[in-house]
């Protein structure tokens, strides 16, 4: 499918490795040779490592599906050792394989020591890693603001001295960094900042106009990727790549999937688009300055039409009406299409007035054509897709997702690809969605020794959780699991408010601190959980799934409840209507997979020990709990509060 949104305009152009074909290139990866190398690496590790039986049967499963180049789905439950289980046969195909993964700590952990690992026993291994163009710093950006006494937006106005400082100190940065990667800064910086200083796809000048194109960071690293045949970049990035029209990544035949149970939503979301109205009044202010007089009409025009647009999705939201766009929101996305095409009309016909403002003028086109394509887009909807609402913080966005992504990926992805998807929780439902009908989930168990290392809690008289007095409940259960574990909780919540005035009541009546998710950035509170022992960290979503703490930070995880979808959620209410059985084939997967995630946080290596609760009565009463612990690790269950202080106050005090 065509698309206008490349992220570069450049194709890859590797001679080491062949163009990716219309048939899968036959491999053929010996499976003993490949055992062989796991147990070389294994046994090279800490403690002389160990041989892990779902690990080795993960390595034959997947040698077989790269050799005859058929799709696996592979559940490995935690401590499997998935990652060197897909490196280890990738390696030896001799071909280049993309690894997806769905969140940075995985990436980062495949990046600095699982691929490079692999790397050292498997000869010719070339791994890199790729990411989108505006997690590098612009060269060209850089030298614009470079030695500014006073930085300025591009729309001419001055920027914040806080952000002014934090832009100082990337650009003393950038005379050092090597690769211009954002993970790589030392200090938080404000994204408002990091964006005077990086590019967006859209923004960019392109390698053969741009004076700093040669030395470009980004196209340094996709000149590493295109010499590497491990290319490790996230799922985000993948799916732009699909919805480019396959443009941002080198040519691949086999692609690996982790954290696959992310894929469904991403996918869902990355084929499709966003749109608000702060986008329309930021392309309004960047056209100005360059327009000038003769367009200030229209720019205006632009930014009162961006503020009908919020005020009629405002109304929407008050009437609950959360999917398709009313009468007068339609009226002003018309009109905001008809505004920013002249706007661009412009553009097109300015002539550049030297290298710094040729720059600014592709700067302000090339979102501006992008953000064209999306005002069409989203006032002809295709069959297939749905618009939302979502209201954030300070935002209300619209969104297009892609209601069944099947038929796409059918089309423009299976056929071309051999892919292995995997994670620690696979939802029955996952193939079919993903239009790998076929294709049946091969499981392979967890290690470690639940039964004896573990207890899951359900209390015995938990309100329901649309009682008046769950939330109190819930504060006094968690007053006495978190002060007989000495701290040492994870405290997870579904809702951001209910954390909030939960952690707001427990927090005075312990003894122990507690860190709260928002009150740090994510890397920074989740360092701080693990370093100081005694400490609980409530948390919501983002913390269900890729936060890793094994030994004594962690010896208990609290759930408030099971992870349902809310019910107006417009995505999943799209995806209940085209289902036979809503509850059984969205709701109940959907679930059962995050408290999988969930529950997955305690035990995350051999010797961790410790409980997780789950604060609602419906995992140990409703008649679909089976289908709930069909996924849950084998843990010994109880519902005895003193059976569960005394196991908690035990591993307190065994720490000691």
């Amino acid at each position: 499918m065509e698309s206008f949104d490349p992220d570069d305009e450049f194709p890859f152009v590797d001679p080491d490795f062949p163009e990716s074909t219309l048939h899968k290139p036959q491999v053929d990866v010996d499976v003993d040779q490949a055992l062989a190398l796991l147990d070389a690496i294994t046994s090279a590790l800490p403690g002389g490592g160990e041989s892990r039986q779902g690990q080795r049967d993960m390595v034959t499963a997947i040698a077989h599906a790269l050799s005859t180049g058929q799709h696996a789905v592979i559940e490995a439950g935690t401590g499997v050792g998935k990652s060197l289980a897909y490196l280890v046969p990738a390696a030896l195909t001799g071909q280049r394989v993309i690894i997806a993964t769905a969140t940075k700590n995985l990436q980062d952990q495949l990046a600095q020591k699982d691929a490079p690992t692999v790397a050292s026993v498997v000869s010719r291994t070339r791994v890199a890693v790729l990411k989108g163009k505006s997690a590098y710093l612009c060269r060209n950006r850089v030298d614009a603001v470079q030695g500014d006494a006073q930085l300025s937006f591009d729309d001419g106005s001055d920027v914040p001295k806080g952000l002014a400082d934090q832009m100082r100190r990337v650009l003393s940065w950038a005379s050092s960094t090597q690769t211009g990667d954002r993970d790589e800064l030392t200090f938080e910086v404000d994204d408002r900042a990091w964006r005077q200083l990086s590019v967006s796809p859209q923004e960019c000048l392109g390698k053969n106009a741009c004076p700093q194109g040669a030395s470009c960071f980004h196209e340094v690293a996709k000149d590493t990727a295109a010499g590497s045949n491990i290319v490790i970049v996230n799922s985000h990035l993948y799916a732009s790549h699909l919805a480019s029209g396959r443009g941002i990544l080198p040519a691949h035949d086999f692609v690996v999937f982790d954290e696959a149970h992310e894929v469904l939503d991403v996918f869902a979301t990355l084929l499709g688009s966003s749109l608000n109205a702060t986008r329309l009044r930021a392309f309004a202010s960047a056209a100005r300055p360059l327009l000038g007089v003769t367009f200030a009409d229209t720019t205006n025009d632009l930014h009162d039409t961006a503020d009908r647009l919020q005020r009629a999705l405002e109304l929407q939201i008050e009437a609950d009406q959360m999917t398709g766009v009313g009468e007068d929101a339609t009226r002003e996305l018309v009109t905001a299409a008809e505004l920013v095409n002249k706007l661009l009309e412009g553009l097109r016909a300015l002539s550049g007035d030297g290298a710094e403002s040729e720059a600014r003028k592709i700067r302000t086109l090339g979102p501006g054509i992008y953000l064209s394509g999306v005002l069409l887009r989203f006032t002809k909807p295709q069959r297939g897709e749905l618009l939302y609402l979502v209201k954030r913080e300070r935002e209300i966005d619209l969104e297009l997702s892609i209601i069944d992504v099947a038929p796409r990926l059918q089309e423009e992805l299976w056929g071309e690809v051999t892919a292995i998807l995997t994670s620690a929780t696979i939802p029955d439902t996952l193939p079919q969605s993903l239009g790998l009908s076929g294709v049946a989930v091969q499981s392979f168990p967890s290690p470690f020794n639940y039964a004896e290392h573990s207890l899951l809690y359900v209390p015995p008289d938990m309100p329901a959780r649309n009682d008046p007095g769950a939330e109190a409940a819930i504060i006094e259960e968690l007053v006495g699991l978190i002060t007989a574990a000495g701290g040492r909780t994870l405290a997870l919540f579904t809702n951001r408010s209910v954390m909030q005035r939960v952690a707001e009541a427990v927090a005075p009546r312990l003894d122990t601190p507690v860190l709260v998710q928002g009150s740090l950035s994510r890397d920074r509170i989740i360092k701080q959980f693990r370093d100081e022992a005694s400490a609980s960290l409530f948390a919501v979503t983002s913390f269900w799934q890729g936060i890793d703490v094994p030994g004594h930070s962690l010896s208990l995880v609290t759930i408030d409840r099971l992870p349902f979808a809310a019910p107006n959620d417009p995505l999943v209410m799209a995806r209940r209507e085209r289902a036979a059985s809503p509850f059984n084939d969205v709701d109940l997967p959907r679930a059962t997979m995050l408290l999988a995630q969930g529950v997955g946080r305690l035990i995350r290596n051999n010797s961790d020990m410790g409980v997780v609760a789950v604060l609602d009565t419906r995992l140990a009463t409703s008649s679909y709990k089976n289908s709930l612990f069909r996924k849950l690790p084998p843990m010994r269950r109880t519902r005895d509060r003193a059976v569960v202080h005394a196991f908690l106050r035990a591993l307190r005090d065994s720490d000691e």
